[in-house]
């Protein structure tokens, strides 16, 4: 079941349940971040999220799904909004980043001198 938002711009998102994505998404989500380095790298790993949960928008813009670069095209209020919802994208395709967090709050992997 998908999830319509608003944007602060008043444009409306209607957004995939995360629970449908699939593992084509989550490759999809990492060979966008691929492309990057450094900072870029966390960035583009939070634009391919949003392509991947982003149905359809009232934005005379081509969807991210189709055209990533259209994510360039919003006010940062907007695309912070549109973040913030990909999060739980985030939770679902990536579990085990969520999981070794949880281990140790310092480390980004599990805690192996346990």
């Amino acid at each position: 079941m998908s999830k319509e938002i608003t944007l602060p711009s008043g444009a409306t998102v209607k957004l995939r349940d995360p629970k449908t994505l699939l593992m084509k998404d989550r490759n999809k989500v990492l060979a966008t971040a691929n492309e990057q380095e450094g900072l870029m790298q966390a960035v583009a790993l939070q634009n391919g999220l949003i392509s991947v949960m982003v149905v359809e928008w009232s934005l005379d813009l081509i969807p991210p799904s189709i055209r990533i670069a259209s994510l360039d095209e919003l006010t940062p209020s907007d695309y912070d909004a549109l973040a913030t919802e990909a999060a739980t994208a985030q939770d679902y395709l990536f579990p085990s980043l969520t999981e070794a967090s949880a281990l140790d709050p310092k480390a980004n992997t599990a805690n192996f001198s346990a």
